[in-house]
Parts: C-alpha cells; structure tokens; sequence
C-alpha cells in the first residue's frame, strides 16, 4: 500500500540534519544571522547555537577540513563580534558563551 502523499510531504518538509555536517552548521550560521540582536526571548537560542558551533567546529577540525573553511567564508568571527558588541550581550549567558566557544575552539583546533 503507497504512503499518502501529504505524509512524504510532511517528511520532506521537517527532515531531519545530520548532527555532524555542513549543512548542520550552515542552520546554526543563519541561526546566528537572524538573531542580530540579543533580547530575552532569543537569548537560550543563541547561547545554544554558539555552544553548538563550538561543538561542530572542533569535530570538523579533526573529521572534515571544508568545516573551518565554512567558517572563514562566512565570516561566522564577525556575527560572534556583532553580537557581542551589544549591550544586552555583555551581561549574562550570550557574553560568556561567546567567550567560551572561542577559548574551546582555539584550545581544542590543531
């Protein structure tokens, strides 16, 4: 019996990422992009996706090297600057997840 199309179009539509891909980092990127600006309502969903690149980023740096160079090309270093040069982001989660992503990343890349 053939699956009702509506449910592969569902399927199709909420597809799930690999956890560990460019296009998993390529989501958390324009996560980060349409999040310009720190308030409460988007604060857990930055601290998490900057916890997030941190996590991909040092996977990427010892499984696939097209990783960091997503990351130069995109200049994701200048989003983490334009967030945290607003007020809202020096204080709190966003300030010092900002922090501790880039000590794990410089800590953690070879």
């Amino acid at each position: 019996m053939a699956q009702p199309k509506s449910k592969s179009l569902w399927a199709s539509m909420f597809r799930q990422r690999e956890r560990f891909s460019l296009e998993e980092l390529s989501f958390l990127y324009e996560t980060l992009v349409k999040h310009p600006v720190v308030t409460e309502y988007n604060k857990e969903t930055i601290v998490e996706t900057l916890r997030s690149i941190a996590e991909l980023m040092i996977w990427g740096d010892q499984h696939n090297p097209s990783f960091f160079d997503f990351f130069l090309e995109k200049q994701v270093l200048a989003q983490f600057l334009k967030l945290v040069s607003h007020r809202n982001s020096r204080r709190g989660g966003v300030g010092v997840q900002i922090l501790q992503t880039l000590s794990i990343m410089i800590q953690n890349t070879r």
